[in-house]
């Protein structure tokens, strides 16, 4: 099943009393650093004194939304390597793995999971998350145990070790980006920003800018957080938030740019502005490197005007897609073609020197991209869709820097 790109769907309720601060700069009472993640994609393995000074979510009048089978699009959503052998995909039924760099794979967990995204700091402990489930194990996926959800619903998590962890949660709106995720692991708007100490298990709320739709940090001291389409960062564990760039203008307040973001390296972060709709079958998104010195943008869709955001570079194609950190120097914007609709339609773009552009050409094998997951500029898998009388799921796979893709898992 696909679902309109242009229609927003809401998909959470936000509720009174859990809403975030929306200064360009706030902060919270003084708090511990909370370590976090020291490599592209990847996470530090030490842990520091919980974070305190965070005012606990009131859950006493909380709503309960979860999405039907029918505003889910996409059936594989989210996928992470943590090694050229160990990775794993989750997506609205299921929950795959591999040992094998995906020459198989296996399916670990099924039903009604409705998850978007996935976040493994080994190849023993992950996280994965949605917007009706939150799940995590300690030995590489053989068992899966559900986490109790806040009274905001929690859709992206991103762990610095086995127990201190981020999350968004709550918020409403839809990436209008791909036409299968009705259900985004970034709210366009109302998200809140949440911490844990304890691997999930509880969960508190740190004050940020408003609407926040993606976060990560990079080290226990810098953070990086997407919020109501802008970027924001951290030198204070948390405790303060300084915009470093407002991306575009959008054409209607009502309908924010949506900023994913993504750490690499100590101080580095790659990121994805998205705008709401499409004209002339495009969709306005714009490319970010940042990093201590502040942020550059890459590349931006040439169709709509972008002002305050100096690039002559287009974007790698019609329609924003997914992208994945590789390292300080490196990362990959998968985009997709809207009015193509047909296999091997998904251009890609590999951003190097911290910026450098090169034309990849299309991967192979897909429609549109749900997920990617590079681990070295050369080496990566996407996961997404073929369109056709029978929608088919697919994951694809290049060791050559895209000059080849071999197809390593398609259902339908």
């Amino acid at each position: 099943m696909r679902i309109n790109p242009l229609a927003a769907l809401a998909v959470a309720a936000l509720v009174a009393g859990c809403g975030s601060a929306a200064p360009s700069q706030v902060g919270t009472p003084a708090a511990p650093s909370t370590p976090a993640p020291s490599a592209a994609g990847g996470h530090s393995a030490s842990a520091s004194p919980a974070p305190s000074g965070q005012a606990q979510l009131n859950c006493s009048s909380a709503p309960t939304a979860s999405p039907s089978a029918n505003d889910l699009g996409a059936q594989l959503t989210g996928i992470q390597f943590v090694t050229p052998q160990h990775g794993w995909v989750v997506g609205q039924h299921q929950i795959l793995t591999t040992s094998n760099g995906g020459a198989s794979w296996t399916v670990q967990d099924q039903g009604q999971l409705n998850l978007t995204s996935v976040d493994f700091i080994s190849t023993t402990t992950g996280w994965a998350a949605g917007a009706s489930s939150l799940l995590t194990t300690s030995n590489g996926g053989q068992t899966w145990t559900a986490l109790p959800e806040p009274c905001v619903p929690i859709r992206s998590v991103h762990f610095a070790s086995a127990q201190i962890g981020f999350a968004i949660a709550g918020g409403s709106g839809q990436l209008g980006t791909s036409s299968g995720l009705a259900v985004s692991p970034a709210p366009e708007k109302a998200g809140v920003l949440l911490a844990t100490s304890d691997g999930g298990h509880s969960w508190r709320q740190l004050s940020s800018p408003a609407n926040a739709q993606s976060v990560c940090f990079t080290s226990p001291s810098n953070g990086w957080l997407g919020a109501d389409g802008g970027l924001y960062r951290s030198t204070s564990g948390g405790q303060t938030w300084t915009q470093v760039t407002a991306g575009p203008r959008p054409e209607q307040a009502a309908q924010p740019y949506t900023m994913l973001v993504q750490c690499a390296g100590p101080s580095s972060v790659w990121g994805l502005d998205i705008g709401f709709g499409v004209a002339s079958n495009q969709q306005p998104h714009v490319g970010y490197y940042a990093s201590q010195g502040g942020a550059m943008p890459l590349f931006a869709e040439q169709y709509f005007p972008h002002p305050a955001v100096s690039v002559t570079a287009g974007a790698p194609g019609a329609y924003a897609g997914v992208l994945s950190a590789i390292s300080p120097a490196s990362a990959a914007y998968v985009d997709w073609c809207g009015a193509c609709g047909a296999q091997g339609t998904a251009p890609w773009d590999l951003a190097a020197n911290s910026g450098h552009l090169t034309r990849k050409g299309d991967v192979g094998g897909l429609t549109y991209a749900t997920g990617a997951s590079f681990l070295t500029p050369g080496q990566g898998w996407v996961v997404g869709e073929v369109w056709g009388a029978h929608d088919v799921q697919r994951i694809v796979r290049t060791d050559n820097g895209g000059a080849t893709w071999q197809v390593q898992y398609s259902r339908s």
